[in-house]
């Protein structure tokens, strides 16, 4: 298929350039008058119009799959399982489209016929349009050609679906068809990276990602002889531009003149591309930077007079933290305290147990005096035996009588011990009193035991008579010692509990009465902290609400400065205007014209749009908002309903730039263009429009304001402007994108 891009984007250019013509508008206009009703177009079309984007891309990246294919040693890499669902992916992709494409005839045969004769003032002109157009697409039988723009575009798609099945066929592709396929993202691997076949392969992969056109169009078409006025249109630009090129052709002068002056447009429009930007501009820059600065001092005043009752704020709860700290450390203290006396609770009770340890001590002492007890017995069992047979029988009532003894001394451990397990838990203070017991029990029986040493040879010797007498005294100081010791230490045993239960139920007092304390203090502390924070509150939403309103008063004088400037530099535009327009002359400036008058209008409503810009960012309570409203000086567009000759023009405006958007040749009223008007711009949701209009019934506007309000959500502004000296002038003012 022939590639008409670049004949389409001309096409386009030229309609948009010559819609305000008056040399387009006449002969066109002229060439409709000629129309005798002959005009005539027969045949039909039946054709593919394919997007040859994607075709191209997967053509030129073929070679290099199969290049990567033949280059490669190893199999189930997982760059060629990239190549595999990649060849996979493509080969979907295009049978998608083939499928539908395949039974669809390409057979067309078109003849279009117009003749039409001018007399142009002076000038007769005659044109004839004869054009015959005939393809009967047939399928080639040879794909495998060298030159591929010899093919059919769809014989393109036939080879490329060819090339990516040969390529599902080679071996490798065979070895590793049963391999799970890649899923995406791909994993940037340094062969997918470095190496050229393979990173063409990960471009046409992103590039199949990212196509979500249909890729093609199937036309079927039927002409049966009438042409529509859309068809009439081209054929007259044709014959327009035909008579603009054998004019040339058969006229050098005038080539000569027309080229000189597109070098000098091109200069002029150079040059304005290169100006610094307009006056007007410049001025309202500058009056929008002064407010900038005043509002932003005054800013930065409230902001230091917050930051010092901020940091008055903080001095004060540092205070109350250091207050609340020093309570903490009293219970902290108290605390320690409490863990002190658990520590000597801990070390009372150890000592106990070495208490326990020592009477175990004393209680192998008390065996040891039993045995050698035993063994003085059996020394004097030995001297029994020499004594008379009287004394038999004594030996006996000795041998009873320290049985007995063992009996009552055993009975009298195991009454002890079973009181001393009993009471185990009340010995948690009783250890210097029991120390100073059990070392004088240690004593006494130590000297006891050095009075029986020293005593027993004479106690051997006077046996005999008072044996008796001493086992007798033994066994009551025994007993009296024994009864001694479990009656004292339980008398010691029952003071030291009291005493350690009072000083317990004492600190436990302590403790109460300070929590109780601190919880009143803090309590208090945090009720004088919530009513300054309050009373701090109030005091700043006031003066935040006093602010507002003289940054509010302030903001309002300022604009109305600006407004005042503004207007002053608008009466001097229209002034300008003014002698600009009475400088113009003929039908082919009115566009000229129109765009000066605009021009002055631009200022008006720019201010009028920054006004409202103004006052919603200060109602917003912004503390920049001055500098949106620079950054919003810059995206200022307008679009302009405005009338000609030939009906209504939709014009978009920006800094020195105007577009014509739409032309609705032969109408005169404007509600036409109020949706056009409206879908031109977007974007604006919640931002203030301003309507300016001059020449034009208020109802118009107020129309257009509310089916704006209605569309975009946006507070719209209209205001008539009685200065600017046009007729018919719609200016809707907003901030683009």
């Amino acid at each position: 298929m022939v590639d008409f891009s670049k004949y389409y984007r001309s096409y386009k250019y030229m309609q948009d350039m010559l819609k305000s013509d008056f040399t387009h508008n006449y002969i066109e206009e002229a060439l409709k008058d000629g129309d005798e009703g002959k005009d005539s177009i027969f045949g039909k079309t039946n054709e593919k119009v394919i997007d040859m984007d994607w075709v191209i891309a997967i053509e030129e990246t073929l070679p290099y799959i199969q290049k990567a294919i033949d280059e490669q040693e190893s199999f189930a890499i997982y760059e060629n399982r990239v190549l595999l669902t990649l060849i996979h992916k493509a080969l979907m992709f295009v049978d998608d489209k083939y499928s539908k494409m395949k039974d669809v005839p390409n057979d067309s045969y078109n003849n279009i016929t117009m003749n039409r004769h001018l007399e142009l003032n002076q000038q007769k002109l005659d044109f004839s349009v004869n054009y015959v157009n005939e393809n009967h697409e047939s399928l080639a039988e040879d794909l495998d050609v060298e030159d591929i723009e010899s093919l059919s575009d769809f014989d393109r798609i036939r080879r490329i679906r060819q090339g990516l099945n040969e390529c599902l066929a080679t071996p490798l592709m065979k070895e590793i068809a049963k391999e799970p396929q890649v899923k995406p993202p791909l994993t940037q691997t340094n062969l997918l990276k470095e190496n050229p076949n393979f990173k063409k392969a990960v471009e046409l992969w992103n590039f199949l990602d990212t196509y979500k056109k249909q890729g093609f169009e199937l036309v079927g078409e039927e002409y049966n002889g009438k042409m529509t006025d859309e068809n009439k249109e081209d054929v007259y630009l044709a014959m327009e531009f035909q008579h603009f090129m054998m004019s040339i052709t058969t006229n050098p002068a005038l080539r000569k003149m027309l080229q000189e002056k597109y070098e000098e447009e091109n200069a002029l429009a150079k040059e304005e591309a290169d100006r610094p930007e307009k006056v007007k501009e410049m001025v309202l820059e500058a009056q929008i930077e002064a407010v900038r600065k005043e509002e932003t001092e005054i800013r930065l005043k409230e902001i230091r007079e917050r930051e010092k009752q901020i940091l008055d704020l903080n001095s004060e709860i540092k205070s109350l933290k250091i207050t609340l700290d020093q309570k903490e450390q009293q219970i902290l203290t108290l605390k320690g305290q409490i863990s002190a006396l658990q520590d000597e609770l801990d070390n009372t009770k150890n000592e106990l147990k070495e208490t326990k340890l020592k009477l175990l001590e004393a209680q192998k002492e008390i065996e040891r005096l039993k045995e050698e007890t035993e063994k003085l017995t059996a020394e004097i069992t030995k001297l029994k035996e020499t004594l008379e047979n009287e004394r038999e029988s004594h030996a006996k009532q000795v041998e009873q009588m320290n049985a007995d003894f063992a009996e009552k001394t055993r009975i009298a451990e195991e009454n002890f011990a079973n009181q001393l397990s009993a009471k185990q838990k009340e010995f948690d203070d009783a250890q210097t009193a029991h120390n100073e017991y059990v070392t004088k029990l240690n004593t006494n029986n130590a000297n006891k035991i050095a009075e029986l040493n020293t005593n027993h040879s004479n106690e051997v010797a006077q046996l005999k008579s008072d044996y008796e007498n001493r086992i007798d005294t033994i066994n009551k100081e025994n007993a009296t010692a024994t009864a001694n010791l479990k009656s004292d230490y339980e008398g010691q045993l029952t003071s030291m509990k009291a005493d350690y239960t009072s000083q317990i139920k004492n600190y436990e007092k302590q403790i109460a009465d300070i929590n109780a304390e601190n919880a009143k203090n803090v309590k208090e502390l945090n009720d004088n902290h919530a009513k300054e924070i309050k009373t701090i509150t109030k005091e700043s939403e006031k003066r935040m609400a006093d602010f507002e309103k003289e940054t509010t008063k302030k903001m309002n004088d300022t604009i109305a400065d600006v407004k005042k400037k503004a207007k002053d530099e608008v009466r001097q535009a229209e002034k300008t205007a003014k002698e600009k327009i009475a400088e113009a002359k003929g039908e082919n400036k009115l566009f000229k014209k129109k765009k000066e008058v605009f021009e002055a209008a631009y200022a008006a409503g720019s201010v009028g749009l920054m006004a409202m810009l103004a006052e919603k960012y200060a109602g917003e309570g912004r503390t920049d908002f001055a500098d949106h409203l620079v950054s919003a000086t810059a995206a200022i567009r307008a679009i302009m309903i405005a009338p000609t000759p030939k009906g209504l023009t939709l014009t978009m405006y920006t800094h020195g730039s105007a577009k014509l958007l739409k032309l609705y040749a032969g109408v005169t009223r404007y509600d036409v263009a109020i949706a056009d008007t409206v879908s031109s711009f977007g974007g604006v949701e919640g931002q203030p429009v301003f309507i300016s209009f001059a020449g034009v019934e208020g109802e118009v506007a107020n129309e257009i304001a509310a089916k704006i309000k209605e569309t975009a959500d946006c507070k719209v502004t209209v205001s008539q402007n009685r200065r600017i000296q046009s007729t018919g002038i719609i200016g809707i003012y907003f901030c683009g994108e």
